[in-house]
């Protein structure tokens, strides 16, 4: 009887350890939902900032085309169609099967809509950032566009050196201020 007397005080801090062990397994659920969770924001934000840099590189190319497509920078860059093919696919091969909703005036982002989002996207860059923004500033992100794509292999610019490719761009950005384009 002695026994269960001295027991029978330890069956309420049993309850409470076992009770804590039940609150621990609920704790390490929150904690990997919320990691998870973290994850795929964490994902969505890559996607998000991926997708964004080569749209704004799709745009700043649309929006110089038709400079591009002029013979001296014809003669300097290959024209504008390489780098417009080149961003295109990166963007379509960063979204892959996903579909980013429209928002607002801003449509769908899809495999199925990218020609029609890509339109907007330039028509949207041309008239809210580079029409309004500093000039110099926006020439710089034509020309950075098509130096990144260049050394990944796209256009004339691919196949000479770093030096000189650096060179044609410094053309290219002095075409750009002085024709005010």
């Amino acid at each position: 009887m002695k026994r269960i007397a001295i027991l029978a005080p330890l069956v309420p801090l049993a309850l409470v350890a076992l009770s804590a062990c039940g609150d621990n397994g609920a704790r390490e659920k929150a904690a990997a939902e919320a990691k998870a969770k973290a994850q795929e924001t964490q994902k969505a934000k890559l996607l998000e900032d991926g997708l964004a840099l080569n749209t704004r590189c799709f745009a700043a190319v649309k929006w110089q085309q038709r400079l591009l497509d002029s013979p001296v920078p014809r003669s300097i860059a290959g024209g504008s169609q390489p780098f417009l093919d080149y961003y295109r696919k990166m963007i379509a091969d960063k979204l892959g099967d996903q579909v980013v909703a429209a928002e607002g005036a801003k449509p769908e982002l899809s495999k199925a809509n990218l020609d029609a989002y890509l339109d907007w996207a330039a028509k949207d860059q041309a008239e809210n950032v580079f029409a309004k923004g500093d000039r110099t500033q926006n020439y710089a992100t034509v020309t950075t566009c098509v130096q990144s794509a260049a050394e990944f292999g796209t256009g004339t610019m691919a196949k000479i050196s770093p030096a000189e490719r650096l060179g044609k761009i410094q053309q290219l950005r002095q075409i750009m201020d002085t024709t005010g384009s």
